[in-house]
């Protein structure tokens, strides 16, 4: 697997995935690798928002924590009315755990909303959820706590040490997989081309 892992980095170094003018991995799955035992990321599946020279941010998109009502959701930020419906809250990360982020497709763009390559976002502003609510917010959506994030290096040395394996962005998988955390870890490796 080390091989498999040191393959990876040596065919994204040679397609200049690490140059300064790339967006790196930004817009790519990373997936954890089995040996990859740090309890926040053990079994992750993280989407890449960000990625360069100065560092990375994701958001760990298999991490189910709870389900809860949109409308309690809209009211703990200022009362505002929805029509309630469920929804589910994910783990996006140790950082900033306090903080509600909301990763979606690219149908919606507001204040804070960071846009990857992969056409994925993120917005950390309370206004997507009242767009939510209502009804004028993204198509696709997660409400995230916290995000994962990389010091500059960081996350080069973690791909190194065989931590992490690359994989294709799969829209189905990020937003509309119901699975458990470890059924939607394996197919993210089968996507990375891992068969456990």
């Amino acid at each position: 697997m080390r091989l498999r892992c040191l393959l990876l980095v040596l065919s994204l170094w040679a397609s200049d995935a690490f140059a300064a003018d790339k967006p790196y991995l930004a817009g790519r799955m990373l997936v954890a690798a089995e040996n990859l035992s740090d309890p926040y990321f053990r079994h992750a599946v993280v989407y890449m928002l960000e990625h360069d020279a100065d560092g990375a941010i994701g958001l760990i998109v298999n991490r189910k924590v709870g389900a809860g009502s949109l409308t309690e959701l809209v009211a703990d930020l200022d009362g505002a009315p929805a029509k309630d419906r469920q929804v589910d809250l994910y783990f996006g990360g140790p950082v900033a755990l306090r903080k509600l982020f909301v990763l979606h497709d690219g149908s919606y763009q507001g204040p804070g909303t960071v846009v990857s390559p992969g056409g994925f976002a993120m917005t950390g502003e309370k206004e997507i959820v009242h767009a939510i609510a209502h009804g004028h917010g993204p198509k696709r959506y997660r409400f995230m706590t916290g995000y994962a994030g990389w010091g500059a290096g960081q996350l080069e040395d973690e791909i190194s040490r065989g931590d992490w394996l690359d994989a294709p962005p799969d829209r189905a998988l990020i937003f509309e997989s119901q699975g458990s955390a470890e059924e939607v870890w394996r197919q993210a490796m089968e996507k990375a081309g891992m068969t456990l």
